[in-house]
């Protein structure tokens, strides 16, 4: 006799999405310009051929006209997209405007649901069918389509964050070619990424172009470049040290043309960031919460939390709260073991996390509860560290606080002790 297989009953979102009236699960493996498609009717336990969409309008208009087939009501469908970066994005927009439900499901929880089936090769054929059999197993989060305003605050801080990204590297890059170049230019300048040494370095990228531009030269363009905080002492000690430099000379000619477009591309780079920080602070003078609203905080950093917030109705905790930000212990315990004191999870949202250490720093420093708060945890014995992360979950206590209340931040009242 066959074992009774289990139909996996439709879930109900923890974020308060009812889905216990869906009859079909649709599951999609994304692709560059052809998705792969699966359809699980609930109710007769069975699955339709593998279909594709091609990632045009006629593409998309096709899926609705084939799930018409199936039901022309679109509160019948669960469609399950694989979180795969932006080649699903125009699909879940074009269905969460024609009033289809869409969940993004995590890949790598589809990955061992499908190896849990058996299933040892991969194909786009066979990851649309799991795709589809797994949305009815466990939770997953739900899309909406969001204000504009804050879709395109995400789209601009996140873009901020990979160009600043960009900017380090190739700071590094310029650092480690000044070593073997120049090395004793760190000692006259000690920040080798400000304006005014990167300006020196495209014009003098090496210290024979240095001491061919001679004092009078550099002093002028020191003291430009860096508004009058730098001028003749510095021209002449790079003089001085250009001469006595321990530096690869017979690599000058390459590494001085590194140094340049290093330079150059380190300078774009910041002018690039200027125009992406200007119109994030545009979009978000729009927005009701204010800077003087929250304990820290200025409108760049204020607009990345809030657009990777997007609704703060979407929590209904801050469990929830925490949980989505990444700012919570990662649970450990078997049998009768339960760890003490677990790392933090790294399963949130890492546009905010390093943002959050920054904040919590910036809080210690200028607000005195959080100040008070951190002298007096420590001085009790524990860690900085742990306290750190106290600090930051203080932090976000008090923005959701705000956010939920549309109050502003008021001292003593609004942090709440851990």
């Amino acid at each position: 006799m066959a074992a009774r297989r289990i139909i996996p009953k439709p879930f109900i979102s923890k974020k308060g999405v009812d889905y216990s009236l869906v009859k079909f699960h649709l599951g999609v493996d994304i692709g560059k310009s052809r998705h792969k498609a699966c359809l699980h009717n609930l109710e007769k336990d069975s699955f339709s051929g593998i279909f594709s969409i091609d990632v045009t309008r006629e593409g998309f208009e096709k899926l609705c006209n084939t799930l018409n087939k199936y039901s022309t009501n679109p509160e019948d469908f669960l469609i399950g997209l694989e979180a795969t970066g932006s080649y699903g994005t125009t699909l879940a927009y074009y269905l969460l405007a024609k009033g289809y439900k869409v969940v993004e499901i995590n890949p790598y929880q589809a990955n061992k649901f499908r190896q849990a089936q058996g299933k040892k090769a991969k194909t786009d054929a066979i990851d649309a069918r799991s795709l589809a059999a797994f949305i009815g197993i466990g939770q997953h989060k739900p899309l909406s389509i969001p204000d504009p305003a804050i879709d395109n605050l995400r789209e601009l801080t996140r873009f901020r964050t990979e160009l600043i990204q960009d900017r380090s590297s190739l700071i590094n890059q310029l650092k480690q070619t000044l070593n073997t170049l120049y090395p004793e230019i760190g000692q006259v300048l000690a920040s080798l990424d400000s304006p005014s040494c990167l300006d020196l370095l495209v014009a003098c990228p090496g210290p024979s172009y240095i001491l061919q531009a001679g004092e009078s030269s550099l002093t002028d363009r020191l003291i430009k470049a860096s508004h009058g905080k730098l001028g003749e002492e510095q021209a002449h000690e790079l003089v001085e040290a250009a001469q006595k430099t321990i530096g690869l000379l017979i690599r000058q000619e390459a590494l001085a043309i590194k140094v340049k477009i290093l330079g150059e591309r380190i300078l774009g780079l910041n002018l690039a960031i200027e125009k992406v920080e200007k119109q994030v602070r545009e979009i978000y003078h729009g927005l009701p919460n204010k800077p003087a609203g929250f304990p820290v905080g200025e409108e760049v950093s204020l607009a990345t939390l809030v657009a990777e917030i997007e609704d703060i109705g979407r929590y209904a905790t801050i469990k929830q709260f925490l949980s989505h930000l990444g700012w919570c212990p990662r649970v450990y315990q078997s049998g009768s073991f339960n760890m003490e004191h677990p790392p933090m999870s790294h399963a949130g949202n890492r546009y905010v996390r390093h943002l959050i250490w920054l904040l919590s720093i910036v809080a210690i420093r200028d607000v005195p509860e959080y100040r008070a708060y951190f002298q007096r945890r420590v001085a009790s014995g524990k860690g900085k560290m742990d306290v750190l992360v106290a600090v930051g979950r203080k932090l976000l206590s008090a923005f959701y606080a705000i956010l939920k209340s549309g109050n502003p931040y008021k001292p003593r009242q609004e942090v709440i002790p851990a």
